[in-house]
């Protein structure tokens, strides 16, 4: 039998002969030939089993990093029933699946009338700033809602989402407040946002699960608004996007809904599909590539469909709905919203135009000496001045007249015997205004009966705010439609300020303009 000389063991096989008597040596070297080869494949192995470990090793490392990246869930819209999960319920960055939340806050604002799809975007600086991806505005650019909409569905523009952040809560940073105060209402449990567009940051967390409530709740809640995910195609600025989720089309039954990723959070994808009286909504996280994640989309979609039911039990999610916002009552028929509400600018501007400022809102303790009395020419009989009562005014449009009295401007808007004084039968009198050219509108409608109705409903809610002045209907063609105004009429500017601030304060819309 002959031996392959290892290098390993024969260089310990030297050192060992050094130490050896001349007898030693020549008995051990009858033997030295399989000593060595023993020696050094041992020392072989050795390298072997650490060089195993060393390459697998990596691999292992790089499956834990993916697995920190990835879940997914599987859920029956239709039963209410989860299919199958995982790591569903594991914290995960959204990516632009924040985006979602975005919309959702957007439809919500346009179904309770404080927005329109033809509301007005302005961008600010801080919006044309974002990263890619994004449309590109310049500062004091402006953008249609439902054209900032589709950009978001589409594009995922960045400059989009932080430009509708601003519109509805005035900063990114209060408009993510926002949304996780609203994901905790609709049952997002381990959500927190900390931006409009999910670019990185480390508290911005979520989980496939409520990805999967919040996509349930934006069909549930909003079902013609949702219709929008479905768009493929955006034109804009004479440029052409494509829809980043290309399941539309290609996988039959998708309706939606949004895809996402920046490098911490991997490819993410929401998808919505109706197949066969079936519905699935299904949610991947930790895509390596968007092909990768599209494949296994596609194969938990396949698999969910035969599990998924028909038969729809599901009753829809009811978790924790907000309070209602007080204001008036307002018509069954949704009116007609001809421009974003703005306070303090008319609608359509004037003539020249003519901007009236909203004073800010402000306590101020009520007056304990009476309102100055406005003495009229050559009265008929002298009236008993009540001076000297030391009570507060009667109504609010007195404490406005006392307080504008008071900061040395005159509310002329005032006939000379408006006021809280009393007759003989303890009746407060009917004032009579003197005409002012300044409008409070209320609402713009459909029909007359609508704006009719705004008006009785306001002028209950508004107690006295609005005593003496006006109420009308103004008829507006705009192109093929007409519109019908409500408007309180007859103010001066401080007065108009004044009422529309408190109308504010009391959750009821308006702005001033002035009459033509």
């Amino acid at each position: 039998m002959r031996f392959r000389r290892n290098r390993y063991g024969h260089a310990l096989l030297k050192d060992a002969l050094a130490a050896m008597t001349t007898t030693d040596r020549d008995c051990f070297k009858r033997f030295a030939p399989v000593v060595t080869a023993c020696v050094g494949a041992v020392a072989g192995w050795m390298l072997s089993l650490a060089a195993v470990v060393v390459i697998c090793a990596g691999p292992a490392q790089a499956a834990d990093a993916k697995q920190a990246k990835y879940a997914s869930i599987a859920y029956d819209a239709n039963t209410g029933d989860t299919l199958f999960e995982t790591f569903a319920s594991d914290t995960r960055y959204p990516a632009s699946l924040t985006k979602i939340m975005t919309l959702y806050m957007a439809f919500d604002l346009i179904d309770k009338n404080r927005l329109s799809l033809d509301s007005t975007i302005p961008v600010s600086a801080q919006a044309a700033a974002q990263p890619p991806s994004k449309l590109g505005f310049e500062v004091g650019d402006k953008i249609r809602l439902i054209d900032a909409i589709k950009a978001l569905v589409t594009k995922s523009a960045n400059d989009v989402a932080v430009a509708i952040a601003e519109k509805i809560a005035g900063s990114e940073e209060a408009f993510a407040r926002l949304m996780t105060k609203r994901a905790r209402e609709i049952g997002m449990k381990n959500t927190v946002f900390k931006n409009a567009s999910g670019l990185p940051d480390d508290g911005q967390v979520t989980t496939a699960r409520d990805m999967v409530t919040l996509a349930m709740r934006l069909q549930d809640d909003f079902p013609e608004h949702y219709k929008l995910f479905a768009t493929r195609y955006f034109s804009y600025g004479g440029k052409t996007y494509k829809n980043h989720n290309t399941l539309l089309g290609t996988v039959q039954g998708v309706d939606g809904i949004k895809t996402g990723y920046i490098r911490a959070s991997g490819f993410n994808l929401v998808s919505s599909v109706k197949r066969d009286g079936k519905h699935v909504i299904a949610v991947v996280f930790g895509g390596k590539t968007a092909r990768s994640r599209n494949t296994h989309m596609r194969s938990i979609i396949a698999r969910a469909l035969k599990q998924a039911s028909t038969r729809k039990t599901r009753k829809p999610l009811l978790i924790a709905k907000p309070r209602p916002v007080l204001r008036p009552s307002l018509p069954t028929q949704k009116p007609v919203i001809d421009q974003a509400i703005e306070v303090g600018r008319a609608d359509p501007p004037p003539e020249p135009r003519q901007t009236v400022r909203i004073a800010k809102v402000r306590r101020h303790d009520f007056l304990r000496s009476p309102a100055p009395e406005i003495i009229p020419p050559a009265p008929a009989a002298p009236q008993p001045v009540a001076a000297d009562r030391g009570r507060a005014p009667g109504t609010l449009q007195d404490q406005l007249a006392a307080l504008l009295a008071n900061s040395g401007i005159a509310d002329v808007s005032r006939g000379p015997e408006q006021g809280s004084a009393a007759d003989e039968g303890g009746q407060q009198q009917q004032v009579e205004s003197v005409r002012g050219s300044y409008i409070i509108q209320v609402g713009a409608f459909s029909s007359q009966q609508e704006a009719e109705a705004q008006l009785r409903a306001v002028a209950q809610r508004a107690d006295q705010i609005l005593t003496g002045y006006d109420q009308r209907t103004e008829t507006v063609a705009k192109g093929a439609r007409t519109i019908y105004r409500a408007r309180f009429a007859g103010f001066e500017s401080n007065a108009a300020t004044a009422a529309c601030t408190e109308l504010r304060r009391r959750s009821i819309d308006c702005f001033v303009t002035r009459s033509q």
